[in-house]
């Protein structure tokens, strides 16, 4: 269990969000899998909606449709922590990142700017006001992994390592896996997409911690979710992939026990 007051270093993972078509459904499905409770903003925020693992900021969701109209898919998304997002913005245009919208302040909150990288992968970086991400990670209900699935890589692993400070350590055997890390601390990785799986879109995933996995796969099937792939062993702990009632794809990861 990791726990946060101030802001993550620059280029950390900081904020995982959701957009989905049907925010009301969405708070119920999750509820019931993680236990989360909600802070649900006003209409000046498009009923942005904070999720808590008791009184700690744990991921956010939000409605699929941007105020100009545009559709994004229902997925979940990774933000960066930025200490300067003008600069931030800018290098990662630099590296060849489209920019999805602009920097933006979020009222008091912080503020926030949107990306697809290189490789077809969103990402956002955010820059904390008063809130400051995540307050806590690696606890059931929280977040505990970001893995990029990369149409090509080495080019995601050098893209990320310029943006954020990075380095990349690659990990043994015939899986192509890049592990991005600020010193010994790991930031998330990039896995190379098996063409074998179809038409498979760059995405950043994300590994929520559960106590359970074989509970929440039971909790998720029955409140309409969906198992893309069942909960196995793995030397990382017990892992199953899902989708949410809306198609949002998300993984959960039951921690080893010391």
């Amino acid at each position: 269990m990791t726990t946060y007051s101030q802001p993550k270093l620059a280029g950390a993972p900081t904020w995982v969000d959701l957009a989905t078509p049907d925010p009301d459904g969405a708070r119920a499905f999750y509820h019931a899998i993680f236990g989360w409770n909600y802070d649900i903003g006003g209409p000046e925020y498009g009923g942005y909606t904070t999720a808590r693992v008791g009184q700690r900021t744990a991921a956010g969701m939000v409605g699929n449709v941007s105020p100009d109209g545009t559709v994004y898919p229902a997925a979940w998304g990774l933000s960066f922590a930025s200490h300067d997002i003008a600069a931030d913005a800018a290098r990662a245009v630099e590296l060849g990142a489209a920019v999805l919208y602009p920097a933006m302040v979020v009222g008091e909150f912080g503020s926030m700017a949107g990306f697809v990288d290189p490789g077809g992968a969103m990402f956002s970086f955010w820059q904390a006001g008063q809130h400051i991400g995540a307050e806590v990670t690696d606890e059931p209900g929280s977040a505990t992994w970001y893995e990029l699935y990369a149409s090509n890589a080495k080019q995601s692993r050098d893209f990320y390592v310029a943006l954020l400070g990075a380095t990349a350590d690659a990990m043994p055997g015939d899986l192509e896996y890049y592990v991005l890390k600020h010193g010994e601390a790991m930031l998330g990785g990039v896995m190379q997409i098996d063409p074998a799986w179809g038409d498979f879109h760059p995405n950043w995933t994300i590994y929520f911690a559960v106590a359970d996995a074989d509970e929440t796969v039971a909790l998720a099937t029955g409140n309409g979710g969906k198992v893309l792939s069942a909960a196995e062993d793995t030397p990382f702990g017990r892992m199953a992939t899902l989708t949410d009632p809306f198609g949002a794809v998300f993984k959960i990861l039951q921690l080893p026990t010391q």
